[in-house]
C-alpha cells in the first residue's frame, strides 16, 4: 500500500511555490482537491490472494525465528482475510505457533480457539488440537510466564469520588505559561499512582496499523482482530471494534485507503474527535453545529464529570470547550490536516449523505480545522523504537502539562495513561510530566510542536548551579547502597522500586535539581515502565486464562 501519496504531493507543491503555506484555507483546499482527485486512488479490498501471500511470508520469518515480524506479516494476512474464509482461520493458527514458540501460552491458547471459530481447514485439524493440549500441559507444569491476579501498579491512593481512575486531592489550575493544568489538593509522594485512566480516543501511524488496536491504541502482545470491512485496521477486542465503529471507524472504513495515503500521522485523531462528537449529537449535523459555532468563551473542566454514569456527550463537550492550541510557524499543517480529510471523508457516502448543504460543508470543514488545534493541545503523543507515531486521547491526562522537570511519570500502554508521582509534590504545586525530553535526559532534535516554558528550559544561574551541588556524607553513601540494590539481581523489582522511592522521598526537596538526584530519578521512570509494561502483558494473560477457561465451561 503506497502510504502518505498526497502528503508527499503536497510537499512538492510547497517546495516549487505552487502552494505557498500562508495561503488562505480556500487555496489549500483548492489544491488538495486537485492533488487528490489526479492521484485517483483506489480502495483495497480484502483478498484471499493477498491474505496467502503475506501468511507465507509470515511463514519463511517464523522459520527464521523472527517472531515479532511474523506476527505482523500475520496480522496484515488476517486483515486482507475474506470474512468466513479459511485463510482467516490459518491466520490466526500460525499466530498461535508463533506463540507457542515464545512460550506466550495463554495468547497461543486465544488463537487456537480465534482459529476453531473461524473456518480452520478440518484436514489440519489434528495439529492444532496437538498444540492446544500441548499449551494446556504447559500451565499445568507451570511455565506460563505469568499471571498477575492483584495489580500492583493500578491506583494506591484514595479516589476521587466521581473519577475512580484518578485520585483524590487532584484538581484543575489555570497557570500563565500554560493555560489549564492537574493541581495536588494535598501533598503526594514518590510512587503514588494517582491516575489510570483509559483511553478515549486515539491517532496511530499506518505502519502501526497491524500493531496495535485502532480504538484503544493497545498493542496486547499483536493479538489483534480485524476490521470485518477494511484490510486496513485492528482491535484487541470485539468490545474495541463495535465501540469504535460506533463512534468513528462506520465513517473512515468506506476510505480507508484514501487515509493511508493521505494522514498525517497521530493527526488522524483530529476527524476522528470530529466524528466521536458527532456520534455523541446523534449524528443530528445540526445539533452540533448548533453547538459548536458559538465561540467557547469558557473553558470546561473535564474534572466536573462524573465519571461513574459516563455520559460521553459531555466528555465531547469538556474536550470541545478548550482553547485549542495556536502556532502560526506550523498553521499551514493544521490547514493541510483540515482540506485533506474534508476531501477524502466526502467521498464517503456514509458522511456525504449526513454533510448536505453549504452550509454544513462549510461547518465541516471549518470544524476539521478547529479539531485539528484541538488534538495538538489534547493528545499525547508517544513513538514506537522505530519512531512511529501514536496518539491518544484521555480526558483527565488531557490536563497534564509537560515540563522537562516532571515531578511525575506518564506511562501510555494497553490502553490506559497512567501517570505516577515520580519525586515529592505538596499541596499546591502543578503536577507536571515530560512528553519527551527531561533536564537529566535531553533529546536533541526532538520536536514537541510548542515552545517549553518549564523552570527548566527558562533557568536562572541558581537553578542550573543546584545541578552541581554535593550530596552530604550520608545522603552520598545511601546513594551507593542504593546503586548496589538496584544491581542485584537477588532483588525483586518491587523492592528496588520501594529503595528508590524512599531515596527520592528523603533527598529531593533538599538537592533537586542535582545530577545524581537526576540519575536516580531517570532510572527510576526507567523501573516503572519496565514494571507498568511487565504487569500490563501478564494481566492479559490472567484475562485470556480467565476468558478460555469460561469458554471451555460454556462448550461443555
Amino acid at each position: 500500500m503506497k502510504k502518505n501519496m498526497v502528503k508527499q504531493a503536497l510537499s512538492r507543491k510547497f517546495d516549487t511555490g505552487e502552494l505557498d503555506r500562508d495561503s488562505d484555507l480556500q487555496d489549500f483546499l483548492k489544491s488538495i482537491n486537485e492533488t487528490v482527485r489526479t492521484l485517483n486512488i483506489s480502495e483495497i479490498r480484502k483478498s484471499d490472494d493477498s491474505a496467502a501471500k503475506l501468511r507465507i511470508a509470515g511463514n519463511q520469518l517464523y522459520r527464521e525465528r523472527k517472531y515479532d515480524e511474523a506476527l505482523v506479516s500475520y496480522n496484515e494476512s488476517i486483515c486482507y482475510a475474506e470474512p468466513k474464509s479459511d485463510q482467516l482461520g490459518m491466520g490466526y493458527a500460525n499466530r498461535s505457533a508463533v506463540y507457542y514458540e515464545q512460550g506466550e501460552f495463554e495468547f497461543a491458547l486465544y488463537n487456537i480457539d480465534l482459529a476453531k471459530r473461524n473456518n480452520y481447514p478440518e484436514k489440519l485439524m489434528p495439529k492444532l488440537l496437538a498444540r492446544e493440549l500441548n499449551c494446556k500441559q504447559q500451565i499445568v507444569l507451570g511455565h506460563s510466564k505469568g499471571t498477575v491476579p492483584r495489580p500492583m501498579m493500578s491506583i494506591n491512593v484514595d479516589t476521587h469520588p466521581r473519577i475512580p481512575f484518578l485520585a483524590d486531592g487532584i484538581g484543575m489550575n489555570y497557570y500563565p505559561r500554560c493555560g489549564r493544568g492537574l493541581a495536588a489538593e494535598k501533598d503526594f509522594n514518590p510512587g503514588d499512582v494517582i491516575l489510570d485512566e483509559k483511553i478515549e480516543l486515539c491517532g496511530i501511524d499506518f505502519d502501526l496499523a497491524c500493531h496495535n488496536c485502532n480504538h484503544c491504541s493497545a498493542r496486547f502482545n499483536y493479538s489483534l482482530i480485524p476490521c470485518p470491512t477494511c484490510p486496513i485496521f485492528m482491535y484487541c477486542s470485539q468490545e474495541c471494534l463495535e465501540q469504535n465503529w460506533k463512534f468513528y471507524h462506520r465513517f473512515e472504513c468506506g476510505v480507508a485507503t484514501k487515509l493511508s495515503s493521505a494522514s498525517f500521522v497521530t493527526l488522524m485523531v483530529s476527524p476522528r474527535l470530529f466524528f466521536y462528537g458527532l456520534s455523541q449529537f446523534g449524528d443530528d449535523l445540526q445539533a452540533m453545529m448548533e453547538y459548536c459555532e458559538p465561540e467557547v468563551t469558557e473553558p470546561s473542566n473535564p474534572l466536573d464529570l462524573d465519571y461513574t454514569n459516563l455520559n460521553r456527550l459531555e466528555v465531547y463537550k469538556a474536550l470541545y470547550n478548550n482553547h485549542p492550541f495556536s502556532d502560526p510557524e506550523i498553521e499551514y499543517v493544521m490547514k493541510y490536516v483540515a482540506c485533506v480529510y474534508y476531501v477524502v471523508f466526502l467521498e464517503n457516502p456514509a458522511v456525504s449523505s449526513i454533510i448536505l448543504t453549504a452550509a454544513q460543508q462549510r461547518f465541516f470543514l471549518l470544524s476539521l480545522l478547529q479539531h485539528a488545534r484541538l488534538s495538538c493541545s489534547l493528545l499525547a503523543d508517544t513513538s514506537d523504537s522505530q519512531s512511529r507515531s501514536l496518539g491518544t486521547i484521555s480526558p483527565v491526562y488531557s490536563i497534564c502539562n509537560h515540563s522537562c522537570d516532571p515531578n511525575a511519570a506518564t506511562f501510555i500502554d494497553s490502553g490506559r495513561s497512567k501517570v505516577i508521582i515520580l519525586r515529592p509534590v505538596h499541596k499546591g504545586e502543578q503536577i507536571v510530566t515530560s512528553y519527551g525530553p527531561t533536564w537529566w535526559r535531553p533529546r536533541p532534535g526532538h520536536i514537541l510542536g510548542f515552545r517549553c516554558s518549564c523552570i527548566s528550559c527558562n533557568a536562572d544561574q541558581k537553578w542550573r548551579s543546584m545541578i552541581e551541588q554535593r550530596f552530604s556524607p550520608e545522603a552520598s553513601k545511601n546513594l551507593q547502597t542504593l546503586y548496589e540494590v538496584t544491581a542485584r539481581n537477588e532483588f525483586s523489582v518491587a523492592s528496588k522500586l520501594n529503595a528508590l522511592q524512599q531515596f527520592v522521598k528523603r533527598y529531593a526537596d533538599r538537592y533537586h535539581p542535582q545530577k545524581d538526584l537526576g540519575m536516580i530519578l531517570s532510572s527510576y521512570r526507567l523501573l516503572l515502565d519496565f514494571a507498568v509494561r511487565n504487569e500490563n502483558v501478564a494481566l492479559e494473560r490472567a484475562h485470556l486464562q480467565a476468558a478460555y477457561a469460561d469458554h471451555s465451561v460454556a462448550a461443555k
